[in-house]
């Protein structure tokens, strides 16, 4: 029977079209840019390319693996991530090096940060399964997961990256929620941790910088030129490739803000088509976290699911300027490895999910009876 497991297929398929749309918007968005920079005006979509085949590879052998196995590599891969981050910090501060958000091997590169956000969901999903109702006790359950976030918190706003650190902590804050840690445990820290991140905005400069410009949105170029971009749309766009903000009218446009670019092209009905089939993307994440064989799948799934629908709503809130810069990218649509690999590996393990699931649910009806969710413990 084990061959005869399936995955679901409508994630995948959405999964693809949004990768193909996000290569096409690399190279429309960054062909200018990329003649500029670098005089070939296809550097940054064969990169993306590359990225993709990557993605797709670490997705294939990703669906293969019983996602169960990862529970017990949460604290390894925990351990992993910190020593990247340290790492970082240490070239930064000791050496006099300052490589930012990245680790560079030859002419490969990735950022740690990228790997934290499914790295906390893994470690803490399988943490809350092991724990059971333990989670909602504040000393024994919630302080321990809620220390293991504030030294990510740290060690992601040292690079500094406050935006992704702020992300870290929302990410596992929703996965604890769905564990069921108490509502008042949640609260409780609310404050303290904005707090943190307001005393950090104040400590950095550039923090400060991407604050004040939000507060003022006259002085805000990027953003404004965003919205100039997301007008000048339409309903149905100016056509694809015919966008005037690429031509450096709108720094990152084919990182962070891509999706200005889109807008500009396809206009209000592309748009809306595409965040259509990214909350497709969302449900069928939700809809696999439903169906998991045990709790650390449904934890595992939700997780995902939530750290996708939120990095969208964040981008797309920064490009339209309802929030401050951040630097948070669009799932599959941005430029960037990092990013898409990790889109390609989140979807991996919600295919594998959804295979065990799928093959339990069958089993259940083969037998006649109802299956018990078993723990992964």
């Amino acid at each position: 029977m084990e061959d005869n497991q399936t995955v679901d297929f409508w994630l995948l398929i959405t999964a693809l079209i949004l990768a193909g749309v996000g290569l096409v918007m690399v190279y429309s968005s960054s062909m200018y840019l990329s003649m500029d920079r670098i005089g070939d005006g296809m550097y940054y979509f064969k990169k993306q390319a590359l990225h993709l085949i990557v993605g797709l590879f670490l997705m294939i052998f990703l669906t293969k693996i019983n996602y169960r196995g990862y529970a017990g590599l949460g604290t390894f891969l925990l351990f992993a991530g910190t020593c990247m981050l340290g790492f970082l910090l240490v070239q930064k501060y000791l050496q006099g090096r300052n490589m930012g958000r990245w680790i560079r091997i030859g002419k490969f590169g990735f950022q740690p940060s990228e790997l934290m956000k499914i790295i906390v969901i893994i470690y803490f999903s399988a943490k809350i399964a092991r724990m059971g109702e333990k989670v909602r006790d504040f000393k024994k359950g919630f302080l321990p997961l809620l220390c293991v976030l504030g030294i990510m918190f740290v060690l992601v706003v040292l690079e500094p990256d406050l935006g992704t650190a702020g992300f870290i902590i929302v990410v596992g804050m929703a996965v604890l929620f769905t564990g069921r840690a108490k509502l008042l445990h949640l609260l409780m820290i609310t404050l303290p941790v904005a707090g943190a991140m307001a005393l950090t905005v104040k400590l950095v400069p550039y923090m400060q910088k991407r604050v004040d410009l939000f507060l003022d949105p006259s002085s805000a170029h990027q953003v404004n030129q965003s919205l100039i971009g997301i007008g000048s749309g339409g309903i149905f766009g100016v056509g694809l490739g015919n966008s005037t903000q690429k031509f450096l009218f709108l720094p990152e446009n084919h990182t962070d803000f891509v999706f200005s670019i889109f807008a500009e092209e396809m206009g209000l009905v592309g748009t809306a088509l595409l965040l259509l089939i990214m909350l497709f993307y969302v449900m069928r994440g939700f809809k696999i976290a439903a169906q998991a064989p045990d709790l650390f799948g449904y934890l595992l799934a939700s997780g995902i699911s939530m750290m996708t629908g939120l990095q969208v709503f964040i981008n797309i809130s920064v490009a339209t300027g309802l929030l401050p810069t951040t630097g948070m990218t669009l799932p599959f649509i941005s430029y960037g490895g990092s990013s898409l690999i990790l889109s390609f590996i989140a979807t991996g393990i919600l295919l594998n999910i959804s295979k065990q699931g799928n093959y339990e649910v069958r089993l259940s009806r083969e037998f006649g009876s109802r299956l018990h969710k078993r723990s992964v413990w």
